[in-house]
């Protein structure tokens, strides 16, 4: 009994690689969504981490003006 291993069929065969060739466009559509969800997330990030410099800036600015 295989441990972690892939289990095949009773002839033997694998069905990755006969699912991998039979639709090559999933697999190029989860690709485009893998990037564009990449791109989106590295965008949320740069909007926070501005609004947070932001943020700390100010303070820092209102800190001058009173003292």
């Amino acid at each position: 009994m295989p441990v972690g291993g892939r289990m095949v069929g009773k002839f033997g065969h694998g069905s990755a690689s006969s699912q991998g060739r039979s639709h090559p466009g999933i697999n190029e559509e989860i690709i485009w969504v893998s990037i564009g969800m990449g791109v989106t997330i590295a965008i949320l990030i740069t909007i926070a981490l501005c609004y947070i410099m932001r943020e700390k800036c100010k303070k820092r600015h209102e800190y001058y003006i009173t003292a």
